[in-house]
């Protein structure tokens, strides 16, 4: 039996492939899309390295910062696969 914990990193990335999506099917200008991805991709994983950045001696500053820039990378890979899969399903299917 899995917990909510054990969960979490796959709802993170799930959340972000469907951001990534519904980022790529608004209609804005592609300079607001990419600014407000940006955002949403930077502002979690701040909560972890801002303070082990502030504190580089304290006891979890490593754990912090690994996880922090872990979670930089997944949530950008991720929205950015949604945005792939907007864009495939976005565009025009040829007929065989």
């Amino acid at each position: 039996m899995s917990s909510f914990g054990q969960a979490m990193p796959y709802l993170y990335m799930a959340i972000f492939v469907v951001i990534g999506w519904r980022l790529y099917v608004i209609r804005w200008d592609w300079r607001l899309k990419a600014a407000s991805g940006a955002a949403m991709v930077i502002a979690p994983p701040l909560l972890f390295l801002l303070p082990a950045l502030r504190n580089p001696q304290g006891n979890f500053a490593g754990w912090l910062l690994a996880m922090g820039i872990g979670m930089l990378v997944a949530g950008a890979l991720c929205m950015g696969g949604g945005v792939l899969a907007g864009w495939l399903r976005a565009r025009p299917r040829k007929s065989s």
